[in-house]
């Protein structure tokens, strides 16, 4: 099982590495909501399918009920919507570099809520550098993007923390969620809300329907939706919240590369400064040496298992 979680895990890193792109592809020419809409609804059509072909079967509670709220209204769609707007003003390397606060702001928030995560003084610090590499990328931020460069960092940020109180509350109630019919549930219902809004305030525009623009849309809907929402989820049965928050530091290293050789994002010295210091604040705030070698003597043998 260990095999397939680290299999997955890292499956799951780089495609969110390589969504960064083709997200930033697809918003030259596609409208923002109605891009979302489709791809939203065509994985919410997917997540349907594996469930039903599963046989599942679940059991509402008031708690599971509020989990499909948060993540619904949350993770699927003011997250994502203010990701994808805020992408447009900003490099796509810098977007994901932004996203490597998650597991800083997951640990603040499972500080209150989850008692085996409280902050350390190692926590405390990591937090500190986290926040000081945001302050190296806001001063450089000039560079990074258009003209309204802040407004994407600001977006893209609060996207950030919005995201981490949903993550937390599902942790708590992880054992009650089957994740293909949350996926299932809260992007259909994503979708059909972004679809709506889109029809109102997009009037006019067209998505054009070019090979560049389908094979961005199949990928961020498939590859960067499909597979990775479907890891991401199944993963809160196996592994503490902070552990997957910290697949928020692998991606960048992807986006990085990508944007440098496929989009000409350079980044000044300065802001690679700022970058490598929220994915040490993102590493520090889950590097656990204790419980290392703990599990390593338990492979030894020279401690009972629990």
């Amino acid at each position: 099982m260990k095999t397939k979680i680290y299999i997955l895990y890292a499956l799951m890193s780089i495609f969110w590495g390589m969504s960064w792109y083709f997200l930033k592809v697809s918003l030259i020419e596609m409208p923002l909501l109605w891009g979302l809409s489709i791809r939203f609804l065509m994985a919410g059509i997917i997540f349907w399918g594996v469930y039903y072909f599963r046989k599942d079967r679940v059991r509402f509670t008031p708690e599971v009920k509020i989990v499909y709220l948060l993540i619904t209204f949350f993770n699927y769609s003011l997250c994502y919507i203010l990701t994808y707007w805020g992408l447009k003003y900003i490099y796509s390397n810098l977007g994901s570099i932004l996203w490597s606060l998650f597991p800083l702001c997951v640990a603040v928030m499972a500080h209150y809520y989850l008692p085996d995560e409280k902050i350390s003084i190692k926590k405390f610090v990591s937090i500190a550098i986290g926040l000081i590499g945001t302050i190296l990328l806001l001063y450089e931020g000039g560079s990074l993007g258009g003209r309204y460069i802040f407004y994407g960092i600001s977006a893209m940020i609060l996207s950030v923390v919005l995201a981490a109180w949903p993550n937390v509350y599902l942790k708590m109630h992880a054992a009650k969620i089957n994740p293909f019919h949350l996926n299932a549930v809260g992007m259909t219902s994503s979708g059909l809300i972004m679809m709506a809004a889109s029809l109102m305030l997009e009037t006019g525009q067209k998505m054009p329907l070019d090979g560049m623009n389908l094979f961005a849309l199949f990928f961020l809907t498939v590859p960067g939706t499909v597979v990775t929402w479907g890891i991401y989820i199944w993963l809160f049965t196996y592994m503490r919240v902070s552990q997957i928050s910290y697949v928020a530091f692998f991606p960048p290293v992807i986006a990085i590369i990508m944007g440098w050789l496929l989009l000409d994002e350079k980044l000044p010295i300065i802001t690679i400064i700022g970058a490598g210091l929220i994915m040490l604040g993102g590493f520090l705030i889950n590097f656990d040496p204790k419980n290392r070698k703990t599990h390593i003597k338990k492979k030894l043998n020279l401690l009972p298992e629990d």
